[in-house]
Order: C-alpha cells, then sequence, then structure tokens
C-alpha cells in the first residue's frame, strides 16, 4: 500500500498560502492522483510526465504534436493506454474520449481505460466505438476497439484509519488484478 509520510510531503504541494494569518496548502489533486495510480502500474506502464514532458511522445513524424498520455503499456501484445481522471465518472465525456482515441490510434491500442476515483464500486463500464455514419444509415458497433471507465473504489466508510487502510490495499490490488489480466 502507497503511504505519504510527513517528510515527503513537501513534494506533493504545489503552493503555500496565507490569507489573514490563516495558513494552508494547495495541492495539484489531479496530479496527485495521477502519480499514485502510477505506483500501482510501473511494473507494467510508461508513465510520461505531463508537468516536465519527460518521456512525451511525438504525434508526427515531423516531431510536431508532442503528446505525453498518462500511461502507456510496456506490453505491446495488447498495447494499453490508460489515463487517470481525476473527477467523476459523468465528468468523463467529450474531449476525454477524442484525446484517449488519439492515443490508442497513435500506438496502435484496441484499448484504453479511465481509472478514476469511485464511492461506489460501479462495475467497469465498456464503450465500443461505433463505425459508419449516420448520413449513410450504417451506423454499427465495433468490438475490437473499446474504452473502459474502472472506478478505482475509494473506501468511505472506514472505522478507523487502519480500516481504511485495509480496505485501500484491498481497492489496489482489485486495480491491479483488472489490469494484470488485460495485459
Amino acid at each position: 500500500m502507497f503511504e505519504l509520510h510527513p517528510k515527503n510531503w513537501t513534494k506533493f504541494w504545489e503552493v503555500q498560502f496565507s490569507i489573514q494569518n490563516s495558513y494552508g496548502i494547495l495541492f495539484d489533486g489531479a496530479w496527485l492522483w495521477e502519480e499514485y495510480i502510477n505506483i500501482l502500474l510501473s511494473s507494467h506502464f510508461y508513465h510520461p510526465k505531463n508537468k516536465s514532458k519527460f518521456g512525451a511522445q511525438q504525434l508526427f513524424s515531423d516531431g510536431k504534436g508532442l503528446i505525453c498520455p498518462d500511461f502507456i503499456s510496456k506490453s505491446t501484445d495488447p498495447r494499453l493506454i490508460v489515463d487517470a481522471k481525476y473527477k467523476p465518472i459523468e465528468n468523463i465525456r467529450g474531449r476525454d474520449y477524442l484525446q484517449v482515441l488519439a492515443y490508442m490510434y497513435r500506438f496502435d491500442a484496441s484499448q484504453g481505460y479511465y481509472i478514476y476515483p469511485d464511492s461506489e464500486g460501479q462495475v467497469p463500464l465498456v464503450l465500443n466505438l461505433n463505425k459508419g455514419s449516420t448520413y449513410e444509415n450504417n451506423v454499427s458497433t465495433r468490438d475490437d476497439v473499446n474504452i473502459i471507465k474502472l472506478g478505482f473504489k475509494i473506501p468511505n466508510k472506514s472505522a478507523n484509519y487502519n480500516d481504511f487502510k485495509m480496505q485501500i490495499h484491498e481497492s489496489e490490488l482489485v486495480l491491479q488484478n483488472f489490469i494484470n489480466s488485460q495485459i
């Protein structure tokens, strides 16, 4: 299980602030979520760094179109693309889909995943890509390309911290086992 220890906290905050003699820390929740998921997936995935552009990939042959997918599987058969989204499942839409589909196309991946925090323990939602056109009245579902919205269960009914640690560790194992079964 991943734990933050006080001596490591400083590398996770972005800004310290003071408002009228009150102090606080602002965290970049999306970045922290992505780095947490990286700890869980790092043995099977490359993790380009969006902020530093370390491991950035080129979309086009002339070097244009620098991209940083959250996670690219080390396995090429099948190649998987994973996007860590720190937002509710219903807010993953539109541009999010286009972004992951572009990454999937670039890396010849037929499966993409969104991993998002989930308190409900929902069943993974499989979205199959369509083919055809409504203009030609031939839209049908493809079974060879899909995106899966995969909720990572965050315990919200723990009796104490030790209970929470046990439950979150179980969630970590469920995620790792699911992803490992796909590679």
